[in-house]
Protein backbone atom coordinates (compact mmCIF):
# COMPACT_ATOMS: atom_id res chain seq x y z
CA UNK A 1 0.00 0.00 0.00
CA UNK A 2 1.50 3.27 -0.75
CA UNK A 3 2.42 5.75 1.74
CA UNK A 4 -0.60 8.44 2.62
CA UNK A 5 0.73 12.45 3.06
CA UNK A 6 -1.32 15.06 4.48
CA UNK A 7 -2.50 18.11 3.06
CA UNK A 8 -4.26 21.38 3.86
CA UNK A 9 -6.45 21.52 0.47
CA UNK A 10 -8.74 24.45 -0.78
CA UNK A 11 -11.46 22.30 -2.33
CA UNK A 12 -13.32 25.24 -3.65
CA UNK A 13 -13.29 29.71 -2.25
CA UNK A 14 -13.44 30.10 1.51
CA UNK A 15 -13.20 25.68 2.22
CA UNK A 16 -9.86 24.45 3.37
CA UNK A 17 -9.77 20.57 4.17
CA UNK A 18 -7.46 18.44 5.59
CA UNK A 19 -6.84 15.51 2.76
CA UNK A 20 -4.61 13.10 1.97
CA UNK A 21 -2.86 11.88 -0.94
CA UNK A 22 -0.48 9.23 -2.38
CA UNK A 23 3.32 9.89 -2.27
CA UNK A 24 4.68 9.92 -5.44
CA UNK A 25 6.86 7.73 -7.18
CA UNK A 26 10.53 10.14 -7.91
CA UNK A 27 11.47 9.72 -11.42
CA UNK A 28 15.61 10.55 -12.17
CA UNK A 29 14.40 14.31 -13.20
CA UNK A 30 12.29 15.31 -10.03
CA UNK A 31 12.26 14.84 -6.16
CA UNK A 32 10.33 14.99 -3.30
CA UNK A 33 10.60 17.28 -0.44
CA UNK A 34 9.43 16.85 3.12
CA UNK A 35 8.08 20.46 4.40
CA UNK A 36 9.90 22.11 7.47
CA UNK A 37 8.37 25.14 7.57
CA UNK A 38 5.84 27.06 5.14
CA UNK A 39 4.54 30.54 4.93
CA UNK A 40 1.40 31.86 5.41
CA UNK A 41 1.82 34.78 2.64
CA UNK A 42 -0.48 37.88 2.72
CA UNK A 43 -1.57 36.13 -0.99
CA UNK A 44 -2.89 33.29 0.78
CA UNK A 45 -5.79 34.63 2.02
CA UNK A 46 -6.55 36.40 -1.70
CA UNK A 47 -6.44 33.17 -3.09
CA UNK A 48 -8.83 31.13 -0.53
CA UNK A 49 -11.09 34.27 -0.66
CA UNK A 50 -11.17 34.21 -5.23
CA UNK A 51 -9.72 37.32 -4.87
CA UNK A 52 -6.75 36.23 -6.63
CA UNK A 53 -7.09 33.71 -9.73
CA UNK A 54 -5.72 29.70 -8.99
CA UNK A 55 -4.69 27.36 -11.83
CA UNK A 56 -8.09 25.59 -11.14
CA UNK A 57 -9.55 24.13 -7.80
CA UNK A 58 -8.95 21.69 -5.25
CA UNK A 59 -5.53 23.40 -5.09
CA UNK A 60 -2.76 22.82 -2.37
CA UNK A 61 -1.56 26.32 -1.15
CA UNK A 62 1.82 27.41 -0.19
CA UNK A 63 4.60 28.89 -1.68
CA UNK A 64 6.94 29.99 0.72
CA UNK A 65 8.62 26.60 1.32
CA UNK A 66 11.63 25.31 3.37
CA UNK A 67 12.65 21.86 4.15
CA UNK A 68 14.54 18.74 3.41
CA UNK A 69 15.27 16.53 0.32
CA UNK A 70 13.44 12.99 0.78
CA UNK A 71 13.89 12.10 -2.32
CA UNK A 72 15.76 12.82 -5.42
CA UNK A 73 15.96 11.48 -8.80
CA UNK A 74 19.71 11.53 -10.36
CA UNK A 75 19.36 13.93 -12.92
CA UNK A 76 17.69 16.27 -10.46
CA UNK A 77 20.57 15.76 -7.92
CA UNK A 78 23.27 16.62 -10.43
CA UNK A 79 21.57 19.99 -11.84
CA UNK A 80 20.13 20.87 -8.53
CA UNK A 81 23.59 19.91 -6.70
CA UNK A 82 21.51 18.35 -3.66
CA UNK A 83 21.58 14.82 -2.31
CA UNK A 84 18.68 13.45 0.00
CA UNK A 85 19.02 15.06 3.64
CA UNK A 86 19.76 18.30 2.58
CA UNK A 87 18.19 21.33 3.76
CA UNK A 88 16.88 23.59 1.16
CA UNK A 89 15.03 26.50 0.05
CA UNK A 90 12.45 25.91 -2.45
CA UNK A 91 12.07 28.77 -5.15
CA UNK A 92 8.09 29.26 -5.46
CA UNK A 93 7.78 28.90 -9.46
CA UNK A 94 9.47 26.45 -11.72
CA UNK A 95 10.94 27.78 -14.61
CA UNK A 96 11.01 26.31 -18.78
CA UNK A 97 14.55 27.23 -20.27
CA UNK A 98 13.75 27.82 -23.16
CA UNK A 99 10.68 30.64 -23.47
CA UNK A 100 12.16 34.37 -24.53
CA UNK A 101 12.60 35.41 -20.58
CA UNK A 102 14.22 32.46 -19.67
CA UNK A 103 16.71 32.26 -22.52
CA UNK A 104 17.90 36.31 -21.78
CA UNK A 105 17.87 35.19 -18.09
CA UNK A 106 15.11 36.50 -16.77
CA UNK A 107 13.15 33.28 -15.42
CA UNK A 108 11.18 35.14 -13.02
CA UNK A 109 9.26 35.87 -15.97
CA UNK A 110 9.02 32.45 -17.50
CA UNK A 111 6.08 32.11 -20.14
CA UNK A 112 5.67 28.33 -19.32
CA UNK A 113 6.14 28.55 -15.30
CA UNK A 114 4.51 26.24 -12.68
CA UNK A 115 3.51 28.48 -9.56
CA UNK A 116 3.36 25.93 -6.11
CA UNK A 117 0.27 26.85 -4.48
CA UNK A 118 -1.58 28.57 -6.49
CA UNK A 119 -1.26 27.41 -10.42
CA UNK A 120 -1.69 23.41 -10.18
CA UNK A 121 -5.16 21.96 -8.86
CA UNK A 122 -4.65 18.40 -7.19
CA UNK A 123 -6.51 16.25 -9.80
CA UNK A 124 -2.96 16.39 -11.63
CA UNK A 125 -0.40 13.84 -10.11
CA UNK A 126 1.20 13.92 -8.06
CA UNK A 127 -1.63 16.15 -6.61
CA UNK A 128 1.55 17.44 -4.03
CA UNK A 129 1.88 21.69 -5.52
CA UNK A 130 1.85 23.01 -2.88
CA UNK A 131 3.62 23.42 0.64
CA UNK A 132 0.65 22.91 2.66
CA UNK A 133 1.38 19.14 3.19
CA UNK A 134 3.90 17.22 4.79
CA UNK A 135 5.77 16.60 1.76
CA UNK A 136 5.74 18.39 -1.56
CA UNK A 137 6.68 17.70 -4.91
CA UNK A 138 9.35 18.73 -6.48
CA UNK A 139 9.26 19.02 -10.64
CA UNK A 140 11.21 19.44 -13.24
CA UNK A 141 12.76 23.25 -13.72
CA UNK A 142 12.01 23.95 -9.70
CA UNK A 143 14.77 26.09 -8.42
CA UNK A 144 16.81 24.84 -5.53
CA UNK A 145 19.02 26.79 -2.65
CA UNK A 146 20.51 24.78 0.04
CA UNK A 147 20.57 25.92 3.65
CA UNK A 148 22.60 25.90 6.63
CA UNK A 149 21.34 23.47 9.49
CA UNK A 150 22.23 26.21 11.75
CA UNK A 151 19.57 28.96 10.86
CA UNK A 152 16.43 29.08 12.10
CA UNK A 153 13.41 27.74 10.56
CA UNK A 154 11.91 30.62 11.18
CA UNK A 155 15.08 32.66 9.55
CA UNK A 156 15.00 30.10 6.33
CA UNK A 157 11.53 30.04 5.60
CA UNK A 158 11.75 33.66 4.96
CA UNK A 159 14.54 33.23 2.57
CA UNK A 160 12.66 32.36 -1.00
CA UNK A 161 10.16 34.64 -1.75
CA UNK A 162 10.34 37.65 1.12
CA UNK A 163 14.05 38.20 1.50
CA UNK A 164 15.16 37.62 -1.44
CA UNK A 165 12.68 40.02 -3.20
CA UNK A 166 13.48 42.88 -1.00
CA UNK A 167 17.09 42.49 -1.53
CA UNK A 168 16.15 42.47 -5.58
CA UNK A 169 13.44 45.20 -5.50
CA UNK A 170 15.59 47.86 -3.27
CA UNK A 171 18.85 46.82 -5.03
CA UNK A 172 18.02 46.51 -8.43
CA UNK A 173 15.58 48.72 -9.15
CA UNK A 174 15.92 50.98 -6.22
CA UNK A 175 19.58 51.65 -6.68
CA UNK A 176 19.64 52.63 -3.14
CA UNK A 177 23.40 53.77 -2.64
CA UNK A 178 25.61 54.44 0.52
CA UNK A 179 23.71 57.70 2.11
CA UNK A 180 20.35 57.51 0.43
CA UNK A 181 17.13 58.20 2.37
CA UNK A 182 14.64 55.77 1.67
CA UNK A 183 11.01 55.30 2.72
CA UNK A 184 9.70 52.05 3.55
CA UNK A 185 5.79 52.21 2.99
CA UNK A 186 4.64 49.23 5.07
CA UNK A 187 5.93 47.10 7.66
CA UNK A 188 4.72 43.58 7.01
CA UNK A 189 7.21 41.12 6.12
CA UNK A 190 8.26 42.61 2.61
CA UNK A 191 8.44 45.92 4.31
CA UNK A 192 10.43 44.74 7.18
CA UNK A 193 12.99 43.18 4.67
CA UNK A 194 12.86 45.61 2.71
CA UNK A 195 14.34 47.75 5.97
CA UNK A 196 16.85 45.18 5.85
CA UNK A 197 18.01 45.32 2.53
CA UNK A 198 18.17 49.32 2.69
CA UNK A 199 20.66 48.88 5.31
CA UNK A 200 22.56 46.24 3.47
CA UNK A 201 23.04 48.61 1.09
CA UNK A 202 24.50 51.47 2.76
CA UNK A 203 21.21 53.79 2.94
CA UNK A 204 21.90 56.74 5.36
CA UNK A 205 18.51 57.75 6.62
CA UNK A 206 15.43 54.69 6.48
CA UNK A 207 12.20 55.82 7.31
CA UNK A 208 9.64 53.17 7.67
CA UNK A 209 5.93 53.60 7.83
CA UNK A 210 2.70 52.40 9.06
CA UNK A 211 -0.56 51.90 10.93
CA UNK A 212 -1.33 52.65 14.57
CA UNK A 213 -2.23 48.88 15.15
CA UNK A 214 1.71 48.19 13.67
CA UNK A 215 3.60 49.61 16.74
CA UNK A 216 4.79 45.84 17.53
CA UNK A 217 6.23 46.12 13.80
CA UNK A 218 7.33 49.65 13.49
CA UNK A 219 9.38 48.48 16.66
CA UNK A 220 10.60 45.76 15.17
CA UNK A 221 11.79 47.83 12.02
CA UNK A 222 13.77 50.29 14.34
CA UNK A 223 15.56 46.69 15.45
CA UNK A 224 16.01 46.19 12.16
CA UNK A 225 17.99 49.46 11.22
CA UNK A 226 15.43 52.34 10.27
CA UNK A 227 15.97 55.56 12.39
CA UNK A 228 12.62 56.64 12.14
CA UNK A 229 8.72 55.22 12.04
CA UNK A 230 6.19 56.68 11.16
CA UNK A 231 2.41 56.36 12.14
CA UNK A 232 0.50 57.88 9.16
CA UNK A 233 -2.79 57.85 10.66
CA UNK A 234 -1.75 60.07 13.42
CA UNK A 235 1.19 61.80 12.03
CA UNK A 236 1.78 64.31 8.71
CA UNK A 237 3.75 61.86 6.94
CA UNK A 238 4.60 63.78 4.13
CA UNK A 239 5.47 67.11 6.53
CA UNK A 240 7.90 64.06 8.65
CA UNK A 241 10.00 63.11 5.48
CA UNK A 242 10.21 66.30 4.52
CA UNK A 243 11.65 67.86 8.03
CA UNK A 244 14.07 64.10 7.63
CA UNK A 245 15.57 64.51 4.66
CA UNK A 246 15.41 68.64 3.52
CA UNK A 247 14.13 67.83 0.17
CA UNK A 248 12.49 64.29 0.10
CA UNK A 249 13.64 60.38 0.01
CA UNK A 250 15.82 59.51 -2.42
CA UNK A 251 13.73 56.36 -3.07
CA UNK A 252 10.44 55.28 -1.77
CA UNK A 253 9.11 51.77 -1.73
CA UNK A 254 5.40 50.79 -1.25
CA UNK A 255 4.64 47.20 0.29
CA UNK A 256 1.04 48.12 1.27
CA UNK A 257 -1.08 47.16 -0.71
CA UNK A 258 -3.33 50.50 -0.50
CA UNK A 259 -4.24 52.85 -3.53
CA UNK A 260 -3.72 55.70 -1.34
CA UNK A 261 -0.04 54.79 -0.53
CA UNK A 262 0.64 54.33 -4.16
CA UNK A 263 -0.08 58.32 -4.66
CA UNK A 264 1.47 59.24 -1.35
CA UNK A 265 4.61 58.09 -2.38
CA UNK A 266 4.75 61.06 -5.08
CA UNK A 267 4.58 63.73 -2.26
CA UNK A 268 7.37 61.59 -1.07
CA UNK A 269 10.09 61.29 -3.05
CA UNK A 270 12.40 63.93 -4.25
CA UNK A 271 12.82 65.69 -7.71
CA UNK A 272 14.72 62.82 -9.66
CA UNK A 273 13.86 60.04 -7.20
CA UNK A 274 12.78 56.73 -7.51
CA UNK A 275 9.66 54.87 -6.73
CA UNK A 276 9.79 50.72 -6.11
CA UNK A 277 5.79 49.60 -6.97
CA UNK A 278 5.76 46.23 -5.05
CA UNK A 279 2.14 46.46 -3.15
CA UNK A 280 -0.85 44.40 -4.96
CA UNK A 281 -3.53 46.20 -4.48
CA UNK A 282 -6.04 43.28 -5.81
CA UNK A 283 -8.00 46.22 -7.32
CA UNK A 284 -9.46 46.11 -10.58
CA UNK A 285 -10.20 50.00 -10.73
CA UNK A 286 -7.56 52.50 -11.33
CA UNK A 287 -5.45 54.37 -8.92
CA UNK A 288 -5.71 57.68 -9.24
CA UNK A 289 -2.74 59.55 -9.61
CA UNK A 290 -1.15 62.94 -10.26
CA UNK A 291 0.74 61.79 -13.07
CA UNK A 292 2.01 65.44 -13.76
CA UNK A 293 3.96 65.12 -10.48
CA UNK A 294 6.26 62.03 -12.20
CA UNK A 295 7.07 64.57 -14.96
CA UNK A 296 7.74 67.78 -13.13
CA UNK A 297 9.80 65.99 -10.54
CA UNK A 298 11.73 63.63 -12.95
CA UNK A 299 10.84 60.64 -11.24
CA UNK A 300 11.91 57.58 -12.34
CA UNK A 301 8.96 54.48 -10.86
CA UNK A 302 9.53 50.66 -11.36
CA UNK A 303 6.79 47.70 -10.88
CA UNK A 304 8.50 45.03 -9.32
CA UNK A 305 7.79 40.87 -9.73
CA UNK A 306 9.25 38.41 -7.26
CA UNK A 307 13.28 37.28 -7.20
CA UNK A 308 16.57 35.86 -8.90
CA UNK A 309 18.56 33.24 -8.26
CA UNK A 310 21.22 35.98 -7.12
CA UNK A 311 19.13 38.03 -4.99
CA UNK A 312 17.84 34.54 -3.48
CA UNK A 313 21.45 33.31 -2.81
CA UNK A 314 21.89 36.91 -1.56
CA UNK A 315 19.30 36.23 1.06
CA UNK A 316 20.56 32.73 1.87
CA UNK A 317 24.02 34.38 2.71
CA UNK A 318 22.10 36.68 4.95
CA UNK A 319 20.27 34.99 7.06
CA UNK A 320 23.09 32.42 7.58
CA UNK A 321 25.64 35.64 8.89
CA UNK A 322 22.92 36.53 11.61
CA UNK A 323 23.47 39.97 11.58
CA UNK A 324 19.85 40.27 11.81
CA UNK A 325 17.21 38.22 14.15
CA UNK A 326 14.81 37.63 11.04
CA UNK A 327 13.67 34.97 12.48
CA UNK A 328 11.90 37.63 15.17
CA UNK A 329 9.00 38.73 11.88
CA UNK A 330 7.65 34.94 12.41
CA UNK A 331 5.48 35.63 15.59
CA UNK A 332 2.65 32.65 14.81
CA UNK A 333 3.15 29.02 14.55
CA UNK A 334 0.26 26.64 13.18
CA UNK A 335 -0.21 22.62 12.50
CA UNK A 336 -1.37 21.83 8.98
CA UNK A 337 -4.90 20.90 10.20
CA UNK A 338 -5.12 24.62 11.61
CA UNK A 339 -4.14 25.76 8.07
CA UNK A 340 -7.49 27.35 7.61
CA UNK A 341 -7.29 29.31 11.15
CA UNK A 342 -3.84 31.03 9.69
CA UNK A 343 -5.39 32.33 6.91
CA UNK A 344 -7.65 33.97 8.69
CA UNK A 345 -5.41 35.61 11.21
CA UNK A 346 -2.98 36.57 8.35
CA UNK A 347 -6.11 38.27 6.97
CA UNK A 348 -6.44 40.15 10.56
CA UNK A 349 -10.14 38.30 10.74
CA UNK A 350 -9.17 36.80 14.36
CA UNK A 351 -10.08 39.69 17.08
CA UNK A 352 -6.34 39.92 19.10
CA UNK A 353 -4.47 37.63 16.83
CA UNK A 354 -1.78 40.44 15.16
CA UNK A 355 0.67 38.03 13.56
CA UNK A 356 3.65 40.13 11.79
CA UNK A 357 4.58 36.66 9.82
CA UNK A 358 2.49 33.18 10.39
CA UNK A 359 4.12 29.71 9.24
CA UNK A 360 2.65 26.05 8.82
CA UNK A 361 4.60 23.22 10.43
CA UNK A 362 3.43 20.67 8.70
CA UNK A 363 5.32 17.88 9.88
CA UNK A 364 4.71 18.77 13.85
CA UNK A 365 7.75 20.98 14.09
CA UNK A 366 8.60 24.04 15.94
CA UNK A 367 5.15 24.73 17.15
CA UNK A 368 3.85 26.61 19.94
Amino acid sequence: MAQKVRAAVLLELNKLELQEFDKPEIRPEDGLLWVEQAGVCASDPGWYKGKLPVGGLPIILGHEILGRIAEIGSEASRKWGVKAGDRVVVEGSTHCDHCYYCVHGQYHLCENRVSYGSTVPTTVKPALWGAYAEYMYLAPGSLVHQISDQVPAEGGVLVGAVLANAIRWVSEFGRVRPGDAVVVQGVGPQGLSAVIAARECGAGCVIATGLARDRERLALAREFGAQHTIDVEHQDVAGEVAAITGRGADMVIDLTGSPSAVATALDLVRKQGRIVQAGVTGSRTLTPLYLDKIIFKEVSVSGVFAHTWDSVEAAVRLVESRRYPVEKMVTHHFPLDEAEHAIHCVAREVPGVEPIKAVLTPNGVGRD
